[in-house]
């Protein structure tokens, strides 16, 4: 994968989720199938969003514009090309959601969603079985490739707001009520 923005974290997410050159070979294969559904997709996602009390404050007044930018952000999905650019559009939507505080329990449902919605789309709209069965495979990864990336903008909105450390952040989220009981004990 040509993902190099020097973060070891992307590095590991990408060898341990198995997103490679192939990914962007078949996601490129697949598009033309897929782009001509994206719209029906986004109105979809955002007819879900306006159904629930805690979303739809957030897209009040705004619908044509987050739908215009959903659906070029799907297209960017499915351009087959995942280098360095990708990364920093994904971090800079994180970016945006969290100065707009977009609840990241938002952007779990949202892509909950779209794993669910996408595959579907895929295996109906795309007649080669293979390339199907791996555009599914490779739309999944890459949503938990922006997702992961999307919420790295919250870690660091979190550790700008408490003043503290990329190495502290990942200490509190790793440590458990008993090992901090256990360690506040023994002080």
């Amino acid at each position: 994968m040509s993902i190099t923005d020097g973060n070891k974290g992307l590095s590991t997410f990408c060898n341990i989720s198995g997103l490679t050159e192939e990914d962007e070979e078949i996601m490129f294969r697949v598009r033309p199938h897929i782009v001509p559904h994206l719209p029906d997709l986004t109105d979809r996602f955002y007819e879900a969003l306006q159904n629930d009390e805690q979303t739809s404050p957030y897209i009040a007044g705004r619908l044509d514009l987050l739908k215009k930018t959903h659906n070029n952000w799907m297209l960017d999905l499915f351009g087959g090309n995942y280098g360095e650019d990708f990364v920093v559009r994904q971090k800079k939507i994180g970016e945006m959601h969290v100065r707009v505080q977009v609840p990241p329990l938002f952007v779990a449902a949202s892509m909950s969603f779209l794993r669910a919605a996408l595959p579907a789309v895929i295996m109906q709209k795309v007649s080669d079985e293979q390339d199907a069965v791996k555009g599914v495979a490779s739309v999944l990864r890459l949503l938990d490739l922006c997702q992961y990336l999307i919420d790295n903008s919250y870690n660091g909105a979190l550790m700008d707001n408490l003043g503290i450390s990329p190495a502290l952040l990942v200490r509190l989220q790793t440590v458990s009520s008993r090992s901090y009981q256990r360690e506040t004990a023994l002080q």
